[in-house]
């Protein structure tokens, strides 16, 4: 066998700290041959991300490493630091998590895609511009000439990615280091990323290091796994055995954490009057095309549904679904063109007029965000955040009764009261989240708007956040709408589905009618995304099922 692309051996990493040095990874070790992929699974904090930034060069300022890391049979420690970057620019590429945040919102795509090539590699602009409309066209993406003259807030999270990923590959990399590139995508979209990733590793005969918490996703995509669990590599697996082969208790958790087993909640009798009632709902935006003429888009389109008190309904669909508009107007954030919207029996389909108004609706139906790191303001303490919000909606309760309702609600989602003077950045992602809830609940709300609530969280937590929502829901009695793209998230919670896709209701049913006998074709393919034993991705909305070609630098542009 040839020498691995990556080799990591006896990688420790240390953070610096008052007391000297902090050690976060342990003796690391893994290689990833030519054509090979291999995953690297952890809950939030197990050491993965930090592995392969320490590949990559990119550890935080302070950060100290011992060990070795070879890339091509190179020790990157014996190496000068012009070396590094010569070879980090040319032979390793990387994808990261969240696209959007690696883009500058005031540049076009060619100009992103094509600053490597002009400035490392010195092609001129017009060798550049074919070069990236070749792999622009290469990862899947239509049209790639209109696509490099739009920004990046014109463009999806799925089709960023896939700009990422094309964008790393205009170097011609040996590997490709994948961090949570596929977290907070719909499944279908993530089933295209990761056909996209399985189709270049075919023909480019390109290794891959992809960085999961999920244990299906990576046992499905990947050759062999390695399980990380508080810095140290605790299991290796062939992924093609790992469900028969695992031994170690986290591995096991983390594959009944990701794996879509949970039998369906069953819906509970229809309520006479309905706590949210929604009918014939549309709305449309004006929106400039590509060639400067204004176009009508239809984002909700007939939507009606309803929710019954104590009940959970789950909307599901892909990004651009509607999903989301339909709960902005639910929230009286947006405005319907025309259809009704019913919430406790009072007529929200107007805005809000008003202060005392919009706070009479918050006492009645409350929102948790995607990223509670973003909804929580990182200069309050929890017990600042949680006192706020309980004097908004109880203005006249008094110190004591501020504490014991703070202490109500930290029982309530299950948080330790120690963690209540600490602020926002010190708690894990899951610990934020059971946060955003309970200052939600601060409000004694009927409904509960669940806007992506789970997505950006690690398999685990997820489970979860998950299991203390329905908990939360059966002790108050709290209704739950829950919009997600996920439907292993509805088996967990809902009871009643909509499924919508391009503005319109697909399918709806109870959990149990969705998630097991589907009529609509596109609630199969959402089913039929979600990764597990045998599964394999395919680029399904694109109908490229066909073999690519070779595509490489130097059969581009001749050097």
């Amino acid at each position: 066998m040839s020498a691995p692309v990556l080799e990591i051996a006896d990688l420790d990493i240390f953070a610096p700290g008052a007391d000297g040095p902090r050690q976060l990874v342990f003796g690391s070790s893994l290689a990833v041959q030519r054509g090979e992929a291999r995953g690297l699974v952890g809950e939030s904090g197990s050491g993965k991300t930090l592995t392969v930034r320490a590949v990559a060069g990119l550890l935080p300022e302070g950060f100290t490493t011992s060990g070795s890391v070879r890339v091509d049979g190179r020790d990157l420690g014996d190496m000068s630091a012009g070396a590094l970057r010569e070879l980090r620019a040319r032979r390793i590429g990387m994808v990261f998590q969240t696209p959007r945040a690696h883009l500058n919102p005031l540049r076009t795509i060619g100009d992103f895609m094509t600053e490597a090539m002009i400035h490392v590699a010195g092609d001129k602009r017009s060798v550049a511009y074919a070069r990236s409309l070749e792999l622009l066209d290469e990862v899947g993406i239509d049209d790639p000439g209109r696509r490099m003259r739009q920004h990046p807030s014109e463009l999806s999270g799925g089709l960023l990615q896939r700009v990422m990923i094309a964008a790393t590959l205009a170097m011609d990399p040996d590997i490709l280091l994948a961090d949570e590139i596929t977290t907070a995508l719909d499944v279908t979209t993530q089933e295209e990323v990761m056909a996209v990733i399985a189709d270049l590793r075919a023909h480019r005969d390109l290794a891959l290091l992809f960085i999961t918490h999920d244990l299906a996703l990576a046992g499905a995509v990947c050759d062999r796994v390695d399980v990380m669990q508080h810095g140290r590599i605790v299991e290796t697996l062939t992924a093609a055995t790992m469900r028969r082969d695992a031994k170690d208790d986290y591995t096991r958790l983390l594959m009944a954490a990701s794996l879509d087993e949970a039998p369906p909640i069953r819906a509970e009798q229809v309520a006479a009057e309905p706590i949210v009632k929604i009918e014939e709902l549309r709305k449309t935006y004006a929106v400039r095309s590509a060639g400067g003429a204004r176009e009508t888009l239809v984002a909700v389109d007939g939507v009606s549904m309803r929710l019954d008190p104590g009940g959970s309904l789950g909307i599901v669909g892909e990004s651009g679904s509607g999903k989301s508009t339909t709960a902005r107007v639910l929230l009286g954030l947006e405005r319907a063109d025309s259809g009704s919207v019913m919430v406790a029996g009072q007529d929200w389909g107007v805005p809000a007029r008003g202060g005392r108004e919009r706070r009479a609706r918050a006492k009645i139906a409350q929102m948790v965000f995607q990223d509670p790191y973003q909804s929580l303001d990182r200069r309050q303490s929890i017990r600042q955040c949680l006192a706020e919000a309980i004097r908004v909606h109880r203005p006249a309760a008094g110190r004591d009764a501020i504490a014991a309702r703070i202490r109500e609600l930290m029982g309530h989602v299950r948080l330790d009261e120690a963690l209540l003077d600490v602020r926002p950045r010190a708690l894990s992602g899951g610990q934020r989240q059971r946060v955003a809830i309970a200052r939600a609940l601060a409000a004694e709300p009927m409904l509960l708007i669940l806007d992506e609530a789970v997505s950006a969280l690690d398999v685990t937590t997820r489970v979860e956040i998950l299991t203390l929502l329905d908990g939360i829901r059966r002790d108050t009695g709290v209704a739950l709408l829950m919009i997600t793209h996920d439907l292993t998230v509805i088996r967990r919670l809902c009871d009643h589905v909509v499924v919508m896709r391009q503005g319109v209701i697909e399918e709806r049913g109870t959990a149990a009618e969705i998630l097991d006998s589907p009529q609509a074709d596109y609630t199969k393919i959402l089913l039929d995304s979600i990764p597990r034993e045998g599964w394999a991705p395919r680029r399904r909305r694109l109908g490229r099922t066909q073999a690519m070609p070779a595509v490489t630098r130097s059969t581009i542009v001749p050097r």
